[in-house]
């Protein structure tokens, strides 16, 4: 299904959207190929951390998994008795990025759909080691398919947004090789990239708000580069390359002025075709990282993702019900 931006968003939320990206073109670019400005950005992250309250009325648990001889930590907000387990896999364009910071974005999750989230620091790729990066992703998801009895819930889901969204169908992709993905409710993208070859709708921009399309595509070829042992062509590094037979049903946000919203719209198409199970929501005057703005744009956006989840948790229940 294709959502009707009409329906969702009103003509004032449009302006006021259109007019802060006015303020955004005088905004210097994010180039994310710069690995200096990765660390500073990392670094101020850690500060923040250390800063950052707990969030109130809602349980925290901190874990730690074995990857490959290194420690993966994790980081779960829950309610009491939570319906599902969702897996946030943070942005940052493979390279910046840390769980706690995304405490006010998850803890929306958990109050309007009463989930369990689980947000991993995974491998940041400033060494250009993006296997490692998708390895932690993967060890994270696999965590949770074995540990989802323990939150008291048999659903998951996952949600990823731009490079977080490419770990989580990177995930799926390499699960399903190997065990059933039936506990696999939904996943969410937010302007998800994936395909690492990169889009044409990223090779074609010459300019975009947010971030700088022509370093966006160097950050695609320093990251091949740096892990030899990836293949471009490899489904489970490009996950749009995938058969997708088998897949969980899926919601694609893109905004319409991302630079690579192509991805979520071949995604969106292949996914639909293959598995029937698809839906997708291009957002009007949407840059790239769009849902994170202060804006009504960026809430109703989010509304849409919780009311999505919180139908598909109905659906479960009621399909559990008729089979009973």
């Amino acid at each position: 299904m294709h959502y009707d931006p009409n329906a969702i968003f009103t003509a004032k939320d449009i302006r006021r959207a259109g007019r802060l990206n006015k303020l955004l073109k005088w905004v210097p670019r994010y180039r994310t190929s710069g690995r200096f400005n990765a660390r500073f950005i990392n670094g101020m992250c850690s500060v923040g951390r250390h800063l950052a309250a707990e969030p109130a009325n809602i349980g925290v648990m901190v874990k730690s998994l074995s990857v490959n001889g290194g420690k993966l930590p994790i980081r779960v907000l829950f309610p009491e008795k939570p319906r599902a387990l969702l897996l946030h896999f943070h942005g940052g364009a493979w390279v910046i990025g840390d769980s706690k910071l995304d405490d006010n974005w998850n803890v929306e999750y958990v109050r309007r759909c009463r989930v369990a989230v689980a947000s991993a620091n995974f491998h940041l790729a400033t060494d250009d080691d993006l296997a490692q990066t998708i390895r932690d992703a993967h060890a994270f998801t696999r965590w949770a398919l074995d540990s989802r009895a323990n939150f008291g819930v048999d659903k998951v889901f996952l949600e990823g947004e731009s490079s977080g969204a490419h770990l989580a169908a990177s995930s799926l992709v390499r699960l399903s090789r190997s065990r059933s993905l039936e506990c696999i409710a939904g996943l969410v993208s937010y302007c998800g990239a994936f395909d690492l070859s990169g889009p044409a709708s990223l090779k074609l921009a010459a300019d975009s708000l947010v971030i700088d399309p022509q370093a966006a595509g160097r950050n695609l070829d320093r990251l091949l580069e740096g892990s030899p042992s990836l293949a471009v062509d490899d489904p489970v590094v490009s996950p749009l390359r995938a058969d997708l037979i088998g897949m969980p049903p899926g919601l694609f946000i893109a905004g319409q002025l991302d630079p690579i919203i192509g991805d979520s719209r071949s995604m969106q198409t292949r996914w639909q075709d293959v598995c029937g199970n698809a839906d997708l929501l291009v957002v009007p005057e949407g840059p790239h990282g769009f849902h994170r703005f202060p804006t009504r744009l960026a809430a109703r956006t989010k509304t849409v993702a919780v009311e999505w989840i919180n139908r598909r948790l109905r659906n479960e229940v009621q399909e559990a019900s008729f089979n009973a």
